[in-house]
């Protein structure tokens, strides 16, 4: 296999100017005006929500290169993503279930869009100038992933589809969970071609408001590269990761931030260089007990160009998508993950400020997962792209503040580079 593109910060890369986000949606236009209509996805019917008795509608994405992504209108969830290996068998490399009653069931957010505020709010309360807000806490004395009926809950709406992509769109009530104004959400999932000849996952969302509120919006997917089988927790252990982030954020006992960067280096939280999962994942390390592994931000690297300008996402993506529709790299990977037994990896590419690596640590108590494959703790991990945990309490954090007139527009690319050959793909990193 080719070695890993390191991500260390004793590296010398210079990335090249990356195209302005303004201009994608330009390009974009230009590609749909010059093809042909494009047929829908697959769709199936797949039960009733209970909570709004909606119809939930399970749609299948098809790229060029074989990869598969089923994703339900329940929760905006991603239900399977199908990649090959380095001998060309696909597998689904996300965990879930095969059907929709567990996902109504289970609480650990597997592959759903999360809202309007991800991760956890402090005592559940945060203020917009003088007035305060009140949240019902579902994580001890926390309000976790937006409430204990957020954007997960509901069945969202198909406003636009393609055989490789799918548009999805809720709208959250003027204190929907106590959060203030009028969220109308659009989150739209795409499977698209790389320059390498893999595939890439991408999702992004766009918010806007009729009053002032916060906003902090990702996808909650799970992980396991080498497949959905029984030893999944000591596979996962066994991925070997790496993140371009020079600090981490620590947690109070409540897992909390703490409010302050926290310097990776002689920490069992530095992966500058290529580190499996489970190396130090039971290390002698305060902040490791408190969350029971890895469950902290990462702050990740500012980008080349400066900082994005308008809501949501603060750096620039490093992607660009070509004439031909395909993904091309402009920068070295914000994170990047492997299993050497497949040869699969996948890098992430993200607007957002931060990075959330989380090693299952809660899971275990969910529904039986797919095939009848147990859910079992530390069974996948998530890369969590966002704003940082607690925005709305930390002046010091980028602001996650949304107000009338504004838009929030933010985007994550999971790439999945073509396999060659089974083996450690990460083994032959430039620099250590």
């Amino acid at each position: 296999l080719k070695p890993m593109r390191c991500i260390s910060a004793r590296c010398s890369f210079a990335p090249r100017t990356v195209r302005p986000r303004a201009a994608l949606p330009a390009l974009c236009a230009q590609l749909r005006m010059a093809a042909p209509p494009a047929a829908a996805p697959s769709a199936e019917p797949w039960g009733v929500c209970q909570r709004d008795g909606k119809e939930v509608q399970l749609l299948t994405l098809t790229s060029d290169a074989g990869s598969q992504l089923k994703v339900c209108t329940y929760g905006a969830t991603l239900v399977s993503l199908l990649v090959p290996d380095a001998l060309g068998r696909l597998d689904d490399i996300l965990l879930g279930f095969d059907n929709l009653k567990d996902y109504e069931e289970h609480t650990t957010y597997i592959g759903c869009a999360v809202g309007r505020v991800c991760s956890r709010i402090a005592n559940s309360e945060f203020h917009i100038g003088s007035e305060v807000y009140r949240l019902p806490a579902n994580n001890g004395t926390a309000c976790h992933h937006g409430g204990p009926v957020a954007f997960n809950s509901y069945t969202w709406d198909v406003v636009e589809s393609t055989p490789t992509s799918v548009k999805f769109r809720h709208v959250s009530p003027h204190l929907d969970q106590g959060f203030p104004g009028k969220l109308t959400t659009i989150v739209e999932y795409a499977l698209l071609p790389t320059d390498g000849g893999g595939d890439a996952l991408s999702f992004s969302f766009n918010a806007v408001t009729d009053r002032n509120t916060v906003v902090n919006l990702t996808n909650h997917l799970y992980f396991n590269l080498a497949g959905i089988r029984g030893d999944m927790p000591q596979t996962m252990r066994d991925h070997v990761v790496a993140i371009a982030a020079d600090s981490f954020i620590p947690t109070d006992e409540f897992n909390i931030p703490l409010g302050e960067y926290r310097d990776v280096t002689g920490t069992p939280f530095d992966f500058r260089s290529p580190t499996k999962i489970g190396a130090r994942i039971e290390a002698d390390d305060n902040q490791l007990k408190i969350a029971a592994g890895y469950d902290h931000n990462y702050a990740l690297r500012d980008t080349h160009g400066g900082a994005r300008g308008g809501r949501g996402g603060t750096r620039h993506l490093g992607l660009e998508l070509a004439s031909d529709g395909r993904w091309t790299r402009k920068r070295e990977a914000d994170a990047i993950a492997s299993d050497r037994t497949t040869g699969r990896s996948v890098e992430v590419y993200t607007e957002e400020p931060a990075v959330h690596f989380y090693s299952g640590n809660y899971l275990g108590n969910d529904p039986m997962g797919k095939g009848g494959v147990p859910i079992e703790r530390r069974a996948g991990f998530c890369f969590e792209t966002q704003h940082f945990t607690n925005s709305p309490n930390q002046p010091a954090f980028p602001s996650v503040l949304l107000e009338p007139g504004e838009r929030w527009e933010t985007r994550t690319v999971f790439w999945f580079p073509k396999p060659s050959a089974a083996g450690g793909l990460l083994s032959s990193c430039c620099c250590r």
